[in-house]
């Protein structure tokens, strides 16, 4: 079973509400779900978040909730969350998760092809570098097993030259690239 989760904290500390900020008059978030919703391979997507707004924005695109609190918002390590995530599932079931950050609206790489790309190789960890070769968050997908253990060996990356946003620069970067 494959489950995707996007982190989407209420509050950024570089740009105010940035997850439900206006991208081509759509909340940015709306582009991870829509996202996630084009792949054929992910059982279930949920949203982990600490906001009411971002909650109920998710249940309206009939996306699941996982309630998140304090001690896993600001600038606690993503990987932090998504194990939360994967515990508060407690579904034995699950063997990927795909952690899809929201902040990363105009990405290249579809989710699939890179799903398939970490079961063919026998990948534990994938994840997205920009075109420098830095990683960028885009995508962190892990097997559970791994994650449930904190334990990670054989990790990839798979180059997603999108923006990442944190200033309202980005913003307007990722518009004309989604245009």
């Amino acid at each position: 079973m494959i489950v995707a989760i996007i982190p989407a904290k209420g509050e950024s500390s570089r740009l105010a509400n940035k997850n439900m900020a206006q991208v081509n008059a759509k909340p940015m978030i709306y582009y991870s779900i829509e996202y996630v919703k084009q792949s054929k391979l992910v059982d279930e997507i949920y949203i982990s978040t600490d906001s009411d707004a971002i909650a109920d924005y998710a249940k309206s695109q009939d996306v699941k909730v996982i309630r998140r609190g304090a001690e896993l918002s600001g600038d606690a390590p993503i990987v932090e969350v998504y194990y939360h995530a994967l515990n508060s599932l407690d579904n034995p079931n699950i063997d990927i998760v795909a952690g899809i950050q929201p902040d990363h609206p105009d990405r290249r790489v579809e989710l699939d092809k890179a799903l398939t790309y970490l079961l063919e190789k026998k990948y534990d960890e994938l994840l997205t570098v920009d075109g420098a070769g830095s990683t960028n968050g885009s995508l962190k997908i892990m097997k559970a097993k791994l994650l449930r253990e904190r334990t990670f060996v054989k990790v990839a990356t798979m180059m997603d030259d999108c923006t990442n946003i944190h200033h309202l620069d980005d913003l307007k970067q990722a518009e004309k690239n989604l245009a």
